[in-house]
């Protein structure tokens, strides 16, 4: 079965384990190499036994392990502009454009368009025999595009960055809160939940919908009970009460299977940005 397994999420980093059928993956690699290879091991798996990193952009946040990675023989799958941002050797490089859709082993993987702040960052659908899911984690203002991707996926991982009320009154520097609340910044919860309910309301039933996982929460912004709340509640006004899962700032251990019900206990995790 198509199964998913989180390494770690914030800024402190990101990285999360997909695989089927012997096939395996990396979605980016921004936790430490000691922390990566101890999530690896907790999943019985090892840096050797991956077929393929891909990575959504250039932030430290997400490529803190590549270069202990490109000490191995897997491939990266990245855009032209993330390679250049980390000068990724060309001899490791599969690049993709956004749409593009390349087979890696049993798996079939799609790049998708978000708004961001770097130099050519994607999001990624990977589809599997027994399943789908799309990783969104730094997704700034959804496009059209993404509302007929997202009814048939089983699982979203998808940020919920900061609720905007306590982003106002909070520490930080009136230029960084712009920058977060900006069309090439972060999702906040609001409007998250309002993303969600739009693209799938119209096309699901309370018996068939995906997991939602909630990224890349603020620990200064956000708390994983608000969070929650909101995406929670914009679902129930379309009728939908699909597992909505905060994800955790530190260490594996989440793992969601294709055809198995989540009860997971919510947890907080923290994003710098």
């Amino acid at each position: 079965m198509l199964t998913v397994t989180c390494l770690g999420s914030g800024s402190s980093g990101n990285a999360l384990l997909v695989e089927e059928r012997g096939t395996i993956l990396l979605v980016d690699c921004g936790v430490s190499p000691r922390l990566l290879e101890s999530g690896l091991r907790q999943a019985g798996h090892a840096v050797a036994d991956l077929a393929a990193v891909l990575l959504t952009h250039e932030h430290i946040d997400h490529v803190r392990s590549c270069p202990r990675l490109q000490r191995g023989s897997m491939p990266f799958v990245a855009t032209g502009g993330t390679a250049a941002a980390i000068s990724l050797a060309a001899s490791r490089l599969h690049q993709i454009s956004i749409g593009d859709t390349v087979r890696i082993g049993g798996l079939t993987v799609t790049s998708l368009p978000v708004s961001h702040d770097a130099a050519e960052p994607c999001a990624f659908r990977i589809a599997g025999v027994t399943g789908c899911i799309v990783v969104a984690t730094d997704l700034g203002r959804p496009g059209e595009e993404w509302r007929d991707l997202l009814p048939s996926c089983d699982l979203i991982v998808i940020e919920a960055n900061h609720d905007i009320p306590t982003l106002e009154a909070g520490p930080y520097p009136a230029r960084l809160k712009r920058r977060i609340l900006s069309s090439r910044g972060h999702l906040s919860n609001t409007d998250c939940g309002r993303f969600l309910a739009s693209a799938l309301g119209d096309q699901l039933t309370l018996d068939r919908g995906p997991t939602i996982w909630l990224a890349h929460l603020s620990e200064t912004n956000n708390r994983a009970a608000i969070a929650q709340a909101a995406v929670r509640d914009a679902l129930a006004s379309r009728g939908l009460q699909p597992p909505v899962i905060t994800l955790p700032r530190h260490g594996a251990g989440t793992t969601w299977r294709e055809g198995e019900q989540e009860r997971l206990a919510p947890h907080q995790l923290s994003f710098f940005h």
